[in-house]
């Protein structure tokens, strides 16, 4: 049922909405997440940070070393868009360094970190 009120900007109407359903159907949301699966996203790996000075910059020269605020052999953060979504370890394989996954950032976990 509408209800009709009349002020300076015209007739007004309230509208009732029907509830959204809890649950959107498995083929409907397989098939959006279709629609994602082509985006690309810039995935990177931080071994470690560390603060400089330009004058450190511009000292350095092939063979310099730059200490890094992380152990050896610490987990390293997995980004995705800039974003930390997980942690790792640094692996080889087939002469290649490659990243295993150990655990995935929950959500509440990032809010903690934000806050």
């Amino acid at each position: 049922m509408k209800e009709q009120k009349s002020g300076s900007f015209g007739a007004v109407q309230s509208v009732r909405f029907s509830p959204l359903p809890d649950q959107v159907p498995a083929a409907a949301g397989k098939k959006q997440i279709q629609v994602l699966t082509d985006v690309s996203l810039q995935v990177s790996f931080e071994l470690g940070r560390t603060k400089m000075s330009v004058r450190e910059i511009l000292q350095l020269q092939k063979g310099s070393v730059i200490g890094l605020n992380k152990l050896a052999g610490e987990y390293v953060d997995v980004l995705v868009n800039k974003h930390s979504v997980a942690v790792g370890e640094v692996v080889v394989m087939d002469d290649k360094f490659a990243i295993r996954i150990t655990d995935v950032i929950s959500d509440q976990e990032k809010e903690k970190k934000i806050k």
